[in-house]
């Protein structure tokens, strides 16, 4: 995650589609996991030090809080006791049932996509797909962030595995693939809308609305 993701999570201010997302990265990723920690006992500090004086924290005050917080890390858990599952504990609770009872909306051959609704603004979606599956190439209006729940996917030169994020914007055109030999399960956030490129760019646009 981005330092700027990781301050607007800790501090509240990331979109609800994009705080899923990085409460499921957080439960792979200890480095996160701790940075997240120190920004919230940081914000914790220069609150309590306001509180205290009219004239602003003091620097040396909120320092000395910090080192003396005894707030251990958060605990999160990463796939939880369903170890069966690719799902990790902020998604499955999201979704409210195990991946296998889901309703999956085919795509493409190989590829299947579950949209988790309730989300303002963003399309919040989990995609399953098999290995070798090719997306068709397309860009975006806004931003895609992409978490890698199991398997594997190659963007150009990038191959992510699990718990890796990929993101894409108005400035790529690209077509993931699937690679490896498990199945890949992703969480997507999209803002704006996707629009396919290529040859095959407008029967799949017409297709998808």
């Amino acid at each position: 995650m981005t330092d700027e993701m990781l301050e607007s999570y800790a501090d509240g201010s990331i979109s609800e589609g994009m705080s899923l997302l990085a409460a499921a990265h957080l439960t792979f990723c200890p480095a996160c996991r701790a940075e997240v920690a120190a920004l919230e006992r940081m914000s914790g500090a220069v609150l309590a030090e306001c509180g205290r004086s009219d004239a602003g924290p003091d620097l040396a005050a909120v320092l000395d809080a910090i080192d003396a917080d005894p707030t251990p890390e958060p605990d999160f858990v990463g796939i939880g006791p369903d170890a069966g599952s690719p799902l990790p504990n902020p998604v499955r609770e999201r979704v409210g049932m195990p991946i296998e009872d889901l309703h999956w909306r085919f795509l493409l051959p190989g590829l299947a996509e579950c949209r988790i609704e309730g989300f303002e603004n963003e399309e919040v979606s989990l995609l399953r797909a098999r290995p070798g599956v090719r997306i068709p190439g397309h860009t975006h209006s806004g931003e895609e962030a992409t978490l890698i729940l199991s398997g594997q996917m190659r963007d150009g030169e990038l191959v992510f595995g699990r718990g890796d994020l990929a993101f894409a914007d108005h400035h790529d055109d690209h077509h993931p693939e699937i690679v490896g030999n498990e199945t890949c399960v992703c969480l997507v956030v999209l803002s704006g809308r996707m629009r396919f490129t290529g040859p095959l760019g407008r029967a799949l646009n017409l297709f998808a609305g």
